[in-house]
């Protein structure tokens, strides 16, 4: 089953999906820390996923985790309005994007019964008890050196114990400097396969295809989400990365996604683009790219419903 906000639906129902993206984000800690990561208007999250579903859209992944500005009874109205079904996502972010600093003096074994009763039972947001809404994926933030600070021990550890008691799938936000096989020998040692694993951002912070090869080697997915970032990558190092993926035959881990801002977004404040920007505009570039149709549909159909699919345990 996938689990997104408002049911539970077969992996088949799926259609074209979107691993990482943000549509709605309350205004907080993440907009001081960037005015873009705040995605507060009904209207204007409602014409995006709109559009997006006009244009085949059918499902996204809304990564803003717990405490940290999601709002998933507006995420529940959202999904139900637009007609996109959209999976809420439990876990943590950066530090600095932390509405609730309670959750920082939390013990681990109370996070991971948090990760897990929002996966299991349902999510309660700033307080409002959105507890017909689960969460259907985890999330956790590699920021620096991780395994130095005491609080990002807590919460990786908090969502490996969720994950093993749950079976959700987990994507992990990297940066620069991150060691990505370290982090899946890590989650490995606890429990958590690397098929599980959804390692975000690495076609922005690591540009060597080799490097990609090794990590996919693992057996994890990747989402190439930095899809128009052109201040970190353009899409001509985007597409040549795929094609590179594609020749050593690891489409079947990959997924594509936007990872929308307000800045990214058309009905926010973005000039050139939407939610819609994959169907609409890189898609026609990987076909004159020499991708073929069952390609893209593996990338942005198959690959997500398998990714998402899981059984609780």
């Amino acid at each position: 089953m996938i689990r997104t906000v408002c049911q539970d639906i077969l992996p088949e129902e799926a259609g074209h999906a979107q691993c990482h993206e943000h549509i709605w984000l309350n205004r907080g800690a993440s907009y001081k820390v960037n005015p873009a990561l705040c995605m507060d208007s009904y209207e204007k999250s409602l014409w995006e996923l709109r559009d997006y579903y006009r244009a085949g859209g059918r499902l996204i992944v809304d990564a803003q985790p717990t405490g940290c500005g999601r709002n998933a009874q507006m995420l529940a109205r959202l999904s139900r309005e637009s007609g996109v079904r959209i999976v809420a996502t439990a876990g943590f972010h950066k530090k600095e994007f932390f509405d609730n600093l309670l959750l920082f003096s939390w013990p681990e074994e109370d996070l991971a019964k948090l990760y897990t009763r929002e996966i299991t039972t349902g999510i309660v947001d700033s307080g409002q008890d959105s507890s017909l809404c689960r969460a259907g994926i985890l999330k956790a933030a590699a920021d620096g050196d991780w395994q130095s600070d005491p609080v990002y021990r807590k919460f990786f550890e908090a969502v490996a114990q969720a994950a093993g008691r749950t079976g959700a799938p987990v994507m992990i936000h990297t940066e620069k400097g991150n060691d990505i096989p370290e982090l899946i020998r890590w989650f490995g040692e606890r429990g958590i396969s690397p098929e599980r694993l959804l390692i975000c951002h690495l076609d922005r912070t690591h540009h060597d295809a080799g490097y990609h090869r090794a990590v996919l080697s693992a057996g994890c997915r990747l989402c190439y989400d930095s899809v128009h970032r052109l201040k970190y990558v353009s899409e001509a190092e985007e597409l040549a990365l795929l094609q590179a993926m594609k020749e050593a035959g690891f489409l079947a881990q990959i997924v594509l996604s936007l990872d929308t801002t307000a800045q990214r977004l058309r009905s926010y404040q973005a000039e050139d683009m939407g939610l819609d920007y994959l169907l609409d505009a890189w898609i026609p570039q990987l076909q004159k790219q020499g991708f073929t149709d069952g390609e893209i549909r593996q990338m942005c159909v198959t690959n997500a419903a398998e990714l998402l699919d899981f059984t609780i345990e």
